[in-house]
């Protein structure tokens, strides 16, 4: 449950995020550029990116002509909405450092590409400057990608994001059978599901997953504009709950993901309850109910329930080949690691689509499915039916989501900032030959693509 008004859990970030504005008011911190510079990540950290703010317009004004705070800067204010600020902080991080990659990427993201103002050029200089061997490299093919794409050249978005996308590949240790393994013991664990508990929490959080890129944010931005709705954000809260149920009681045979999978049908609810609340609570807010909008709960719908009888999950979906070019054409810094492969993000298609069909039938009626494409091309009866099945009443402010000032630090960023568009519904047409093998792949498991 939320804490009472006025008064803060002890140990709580929220406890920690006001000792540190107590300690920095006492302190002269403007002549100390890199001492702001903590304060203002840990305040990122502890989500108060107003705070963050105030703390980063400090620090740029005791220190202008370092890039890097321009460039943190820069994040908070998108992190706020404030894109043309963000831009011109990006702008200020090229004038002292013209091949930064970074902010090239952040003001591709932040401003539509056009013929007569884009980043192609600088893109292009900084990757001749710093080579394919470059840790840059793979940042500057996505960058080069969406700026082809806002131009229209698909063929050379395309070659630049198979470029970026290989590079970001051969980073990283990823083995895609072991993800097929962890949803096969998942399977096997819930192959039944016991009659609902009774509740000892009180809680009825609403947990939205499904795969990124797939309108999680979205949905997340029209239930926090709901009175009775906090968004807590995307919590690792659940996971890490799991987890600390699984080494204390369940003691599996391997530390692996997999070994910890074959565990989870025999774990309890309560104790997982429990966990889950004290790490989600200083991001839980003081309104009657909370989202967390972590995607990859898909994998633990049944836990969900066994620990919050009263929870609800709501599940996005959209077209495959939609969803999987929305993903491989995104850069998640190391996260999702079957997505800089199309084979293996087909792979990882399939296997969730193959768990969440096991929950639809073990658990039938209680996940309701959300299609991208009906948001998007259906707002306010899509909305209806979504608070319906979460038993809030309608809210005109659930339309207008856009204008929710609360911070958005996810890949939709500036997306979910605008009115709903559907530029991007029909998007991946634009490269059907190159996704034609993933198509290929998608049908021969059963996937419908059209």
């Amino acid at each position: 449950m939320p804490a009472a008004k006025g008064r803060v859990p002890p140990g709580t970030w929220a406890a920690r995020r006001g000792a540190v504005r107590r300690r920095s008011g006492r302190c002269r911190c403007r002549d100390a550029p890199a001492a702001l510079d903590a304060v203002g990540q840990f305040l990122v950290y502890a989500n108060d990116h107003r705070g963050a703010l105030a703390i980063y317009q400090r620090a740029v004004a005791a220190a202008a002509a370092d890039p890097s705070l321009h460039a943190k800067r820069a994040s908070v204010h998108r992190f706020l909405g404030n894109f043309d600020l963000a831009a011109e902080d990006c702008e200020a991080v090229l004038r002292m450092s013209p091949a930064n990659a970074e902010a090239l990427n952040e003001l591709v993201e932040l401003r539509r590409q056009s013929r007569e103002s884009n980043c192609v050029a600088a893109l292009q200089a900084a990757l001749a400057a710093g080579g394919a061997a470059s840790p840059d490299a793979a940042a500057l093919h996505f960058g080069l990608a969406k700026a082809y794409e806002d131009l229209g050249e698909y063929a050379a978005s395309w070659r630049e994001l198979s470029a970026g996308n290989g590079l970001e590949r051969r980073r990283i240790q990823y083995d895609p059978l072991q993800d097929q393994a962890v949803i096969d013991r998942i399977i096997e664990g819930f192959a039944g599901i016991e009659a609902v508990t009774e509740d000892a929490t009180g809680e009825s959080p609403i947990f939205i997953v499904g795969l990124p890129r797939t309108g999680t944010t979205l949905v997340d931005r029209i239930l926090g504009s709901h009175s009775a709705v906090h968004s807590a954000g995307e919590l690792s809260a659940l996971s890490d709950a799991i987890g600390v149920v699984v080494e204390r009681t369940a003691r599996p045979a391997s530390g692996s993901w997999q070994g910890y999978a074959a565990t989870f049908g025999a774990l309890d609810g309560g104790s997982i309850a429990r966990e889950y609340l004290v790490r989600a609570r200083a991001h839980r807010g003081e309104r009657p109910r909370f989202t967390d909008k972590h995607p990859a709960n898909f994998f633990h719908c049944a836990l969900i329930f066994r620990a919050f009888p009263n929870a609800r999950i709501v599940h996005l979906t959209r077209h495959p080949l939609a969803a999987c070019h929305a993903i491989y054409k995104t850069r998640f810094r190391m996260a999702y690691p079957f997505a800089y492969d199309l084979a293996e993000l087909g792979a990882f298609y399939i296997g969730y689509r193959r768990l969440m069909a096991h929950w639809h039938r073990v658990l039938p009626g209680r996940v309701l499915d959300v299609a991208y494409e009906d948001v998007v091309t259906a707002q306010e009866p899509t909305t209806r039916r979504l608070l319906e099945y979460l038993g809030l009443p309608f809210e005109e402010a659930c339309l207008s989501f856009h204008s929710n000032p609360a911070a958005i630090t996810t890949a939709s960023s500036v997306q979910v900032r605008q009115p709903l568009y559907d530029d991007s519904l029909q998007q991946w047409r634009n490269y059907a030959v190159e996704l034609a093998p993933l198509a290929a792949q998608l049908e021969a498991a059963g996937v419908r693509i059209d």
